[in-house]
């Protein structure tokens, strides 16, 4: 191979590793410009509360943690939660496009809560027919679902500020967080008893 030959091949190479370099940063300022969008934003708010699976869906859960002191022996003593949870989430916001993939990330630490309990000694001397077991039930009564924070998240680790969240209603922020977070932080402490469980899209206008 001569010298003519074996620098138009070098310069080929070099030229299809840019085109490839640059489709690729594109394609990742595109997903990133779209995520920045509030009206998108918005959109998957409305989406996830009204339940719409066929435009989100969970793909998984990528880490989930939680501590605190909600534990405690003493109920009187125990006041908060400490919660990761980072979902990998498909969404597709067109029809007519390929579904974006992001992570969303709530973050709480020392999320207070309130415990209520109710607690039967039972009857150990009632004789066989009488004998009962303790039993007890405990819950959190009350829970600060504005002690958690929530991050959009690029597959290639941007953080996006989620604008539409921040712009959000109070009670809409809490429905958005309860619609990811719920089922997790029951699985893992206690049964959620509180207030604003009543509270759903259907009764409070936004979407």
């Amino acid at each position: 191979m001569n010298n003519a030959n074996l620098i138009k091949m070098i310069k080929e190479e070099v030229n299809n590793f840019d085109f490839l370099s640059n489709d690729k940063f594109l394609k990742e300022q595109e997903i990133t410009d779209l995520l920045q969008n509030e009206d998108l934003q918005r959109q998957f708010i409305c989406d996830s509360l009204l339940n719409k699976n066929d435009k989100v869906k969970l793909i998984g859960v990528v880490d989930g943690n939680i501590g605190g002191n909600w534990d405690e022996s003493n109920y009187d003593e125990s006041n908060y939660i400490n919660l990761e949870y980072l979902l990998l989430i498909e969404y597709r916001y067109d029809t007519t496009k390929q579904p974006l993939k992001f992570n969303l990330s709530f973050f709480g630490d020392k999320i207070h809560v309130n415990i209520n309990s109710e607690q039967d000694a039972g009857n150990r001397y009632g004789g066989i027919d009488n004998a009962s077991e303790p039993t007890g039930e405990s819950w959190f009564d009350s829970f600060e679902w504005s002690d958690i924070f929530v991050t959009l998240i690029t597959e290639t680790d941007d953080e996006i500020t989620f604008t539409a969240f921040e712009n959000a209603p109070p009670k809409i922020k809490t429905l958005f967080i309860r619609e990811y977070t719920q089922g997790f932080i029951e699985s893992k402490t206690l049964k959620l008893k509180t207030p604003e469980l009543k509270d759903n899209i259907h009764n409070t206008p936004y979407c």
